[in-house]
């Protein structure tokens, strides 16, 4: 067996470091990609808030206006 060891063995060395450096590489860009999909996600969020909070101050200042008075012309 150990002849079979050491004929083989140099031979996986190179196979195992290119098998490591590619899952390496695949783990690194489904990270990044992982990353930047929170990214779009968390602006999309940040949008629809933001718009929502225009909203609602839009119709604060709408209702905040002063009505006209009923009682201009009478003074009960």
């Amino acid at each position: 067996h150990a002849e079979w060891y050491s004929s083989m063995l140099p031979g996986m060395i190179p196979i195992a470091l290119l098998g490591s450096a590619v899952y390496m590489g695949l783990h690194l860009a489904q990270c990044t990609l992982a990353h930047e999909k929170f990214l779009d996600q968390a602006d999309a969020r940040i949008r629809n808030l933001e718009e929502d909070v225009g909203r609602l101050q839009r119709e604060r200042s709408v209702s905040s206006q002063p009505s006209p008075s009923k009682s201009q012309g009478s003074w009960w």
